[in-house]
């Protein structure tokens, strides 16, 4: 009774596994009600289906197969319910079975069943995904001499995929399939060449970067960028000369052409050889290409990387250009204090010291968490400033040291406290002037403002 119950149970629970209407049937659907067809024998078919079920619901496998072949021989077009439970069957197979050959033959056949299941019911994109996380694995893995045919019938299926599903995919494994099996279409099938390669590797790296800042699985999808890249750079070879002689000229000849130019941008930043990046980086190539991102799709990330082109170049003047427009342009405010600061950095190896603090003051007031750094960084400029300021009185000449710790310790920076208070005016210092702990001082020079007299011991 308990058996039977359960029976009952699967059937009515299977009756809204599909609706859909089947197609390629052989033999025709007949006897159809509410998605189900149960061909010329229903009687036969509804008890074999309810024991197949069942028998897969209890991992029953050697019963299951039994009913399974009559279903498959004469309503194959029952209901999707039946591909559901046959690939339940088969990929259960293959987990438990240990003879390879059978393991083998059970695997083409899950593959089969997807395809089956797909010709009838359509290419749904989660069906394909399911069939993508098995076909490459039980195709290819452990074996070492794979034929152009495999991988030609592997790779139109993963692109026919990748294609449909953008940035839908789940599973980011799938995504190094693909791109192996890319590879493999070079090096094996001969059918696909550096530059179709290349193109393709900029689509892959751009829909993983969009996966990444998702932030679902984004520490998986972080290492599928890896793999990916590495399967890339062992396949084409991407250094300064191939973008050169093979990439650039697209670029003159068409040269609002921004897709190249974003190609062109990624490859030099992907170059891993260090000096033949360097090379490329500072190069004509590299500017004419952001120029076109530039003068299309104007943002802080394009201007930053002009910046540093121009950096490289020891071309300051054309630097401070765009990275001001970099700041203008930027609406995270944790990046554009970063480049205030990089600003003040560079006032301050000029000399220009009060530009530099302003710099540091506004890094400070954009973005909360650069509060430390920015004043940690105005009481290096006012420790720096001693010889600058300093004059005949021992006291006043100790004033910038006073200050700066009070820099350091709106910071919180303890190291530098510390060292600013070893360099305070003595008790010694302060008793020959008449001077006493608590006294304002008057800090003068470029600095300016005041603070607070503090004393050491001489000696400390």
């Amino acid at each position: 009774m308990k058996r039977l119950l359960v029976i009952t149970l699967l059937l009515v629970g299977a009756v809204s596994v599909s609706s859909a209407q089947p197609s390629n049937c052989n033999p025709a659907p007949t006897n159809c009600e509410s998605g189900w067809c149960w061909g010329e024998d229903p009687g036969k078919a509804k008890e074999t289906y309810t024991l197949f079920a069942d028998a897969v619901k209890f991992k029953e496998y050697a019963q299951a197969l039994e009913h399974y072949d009559w279903l498959e021989k004469n309503i194959p077009c029952l209901n999707e319910a039946l591909y559901i439970n046959a690939l339940k069957l088969f990929e259960g197979l293959v987990e438990t079975t240990k003879d390879a050959n059978a393991k083998a033959t059970y695997q083409s056949k899950v593959v089969a069943l997807y395809d089956k299941r797909m010709s009838i019911y359509g290419e749904k994109l989660d069906v394909m995904e399911r069939k993508a996380l098995l076909y490459y694995p039980y195709e290819l893995e452990g074996k070492t001499n794979v034929d152009a045919g495999t991988v030609d019938k592997l790779y139109d299926f993963y692109s026919k995929f990748i294609e449909k599903a953008g940035t839908n995919i789940k599973y980011p494994r799938i995504v190094v399939y693909y791109t192996d099996l890319m590879c493999k279409k070079k090096t094996i099938s001969k059918s696909l060449n550096d530059e179709v390669i290349l193109d393709k590797y900029g689509k892959i790296t751009q829909m993983v970067d969009d996966k990444i800042k998702e932030g679902t699985k984004k520490s998986d999808w972080e290492d599928v960028k890896t793999a990916v890249d590495g399967l890339v750079e062992m396949t084409v070879p991407m250094g300064c000369d191939y973008i050169t002689n093979q990439l650039y000229p697209k670029l003159k000849e068409k040269p609002e052409d921004i897709d190249m130019a974003k190609k062109i941008v990624a490859f030099i930043l992907r170059i891993k050889e260090e000096d033949d990046k360097k090379a490329c980086f500072k190069g004509e190539v590299f500017t004419k290409a952001v120029e076109t991102i530039y003068k299309i799709e104007k943002n802080a990330n394009t201007a930053r990387l002009l910046a540093e082109r121009a950096w490289a170049n020891d071309d300051e003047e054309t630097f401070l250009k765009y990275l001001n427009e970099a700041i203008e342009l930027e609406t995270d405010p944790g990046k554009k204090a970063d480049d205030l600061l990089r600003l003040a950095k560079l006032a301050s190896r000029q000399g220009k010291l009060s530009e530099a603090r302003s710099l540091a003051l506004k890094a400070a007031a954009t973005e909360a968490s650069k509060t430390s750094e920015a004043y940690s960084f105005i009481g290096d400029l006012y420790m720096n400033s001693y010889k600058q300021c300093s004059s005949g009185d021992a006291v006043q000449s100790r004033a910038v040291f006073l200050i700066a710790y009070d820099m350091y310790e709106k910071a919180r920076d303890a190291k530098g406290m510390a060292n600013a208070k070893a360099q305070f005016p003595t008790i010694t210092d302060g008793f020959t002037l008449g001077k006493k702990e608590g006294d304002v001082l008057s800090v003068g020079c470029w600095i300016g403002g005041t603070t607070t007299l503090r004393m050491r011991k001489s000696g400390q």
